[in-house]
């Protein structure tokens, strides 16, 4: 899967590159929303496109990844939560069932054995 991912990484630049040189010598009029005019050439503008999109993306990947830290967190707070209740509830079950089974008698006799014993 990783092998897949950098040949089509490598795919995707190489195209770039590739329209990029073809395109080097147009020259193209920029004009941004906030009043700034010039002019740069069509290869400049394409790797100032991607390599805008290169760090959108990253910013995506820097954000989702620490949502994923902040969500791992409190599930493994949880789980040690849930952990500790299960493992009060079994204390609980054993110390229950080790006052009931010492009560019971020997393991084997049913009450009417024990009831004929103690008489």
């Amino acid at each position: 899967m990783r092998a897949l991912v950098l040949i089509l990484i490598a795919a995707f630049v190489i195209l770039v590159l590739w329209v990029a040189l073809a395109n080097a010598t147009q020259t193209v009029t920029l004009s941004l929303g906030f009043g700034w005019h010039g002019e740069a050439s069509l290869a400049q503008v394409i790797f100032g496109a991607v390599l805008a999109g290169v760090v959108f993306t990253g910013l995506l990947a820097v954000i989702e990844g620490l949502a994923l830290r902040v969500d791992r967190r409190g599930l493994q707070k949880r789980l040690r939560r849930l952990e500790e209740e299960i493992h009060d509830l079994r204390n609980a079950a054993l110390h229950a069932g080790g006052a009931a089974a010492a009560a019971a008698g020997p393991p084997g006799h049913d009450a009417a054995v024990r009831d004929h014993l103690e008489t």
